[in-house]
């Protein structure tokens, strides 16, 4: 692995993510460590993430999405908003359309998702 990869990793995982006008970005916090990351890899802070792959799986949500869980017997990748519906046994709202085409391709013995090349 390279020393740019891994530092990638570890902005990825520690570094504060938010949205701005609909934009997914991560950023320093103010955490030195972060700011010095950030530098080398030669990003602003924030540093936009233009990736719909990143977004909630519910149509018209443009925030951060979360690990996969099971909702009305369909898994999503949701935001914590959604989660917090999801609790609180709200019905499964509308989902994008890339979400339900990732669904469709599962295997439908096995569930699991087909290889990505």
């Amino acid at each position: 692995m390279e020393i740019k990869e891994a530092l990638e990793d570890m902005v990825w995982q520690f570094g504060y993510r938010g949205t701005k006008s609909g934009r997914l970005m991560i950023w320093t916090g103010g955490l030195s460590a972060l700011e010095d990351a950030f530098s080398a890899l030669g990003w602003a802070d924030p540093h936009y993430v233009d990736d719909d792959g990143m977004k909630c799986d519910v149509e018209g949500c443009n925030e951060w999405r979360s690990p996969q869980i099971r909702w009305d017997g369909v898994y999503v990748l949701i935001c914590s908003k959604h989660f917090t519906d999801y609790c609180a046994k709200q019905p499964l709202p509308q989902l994008k359309q890339s979400a339900i085409d990732r669904e469709a391709s599962r295997d439908p013995i096995t569930r699991i998702l087909p290889d990505r090349d």
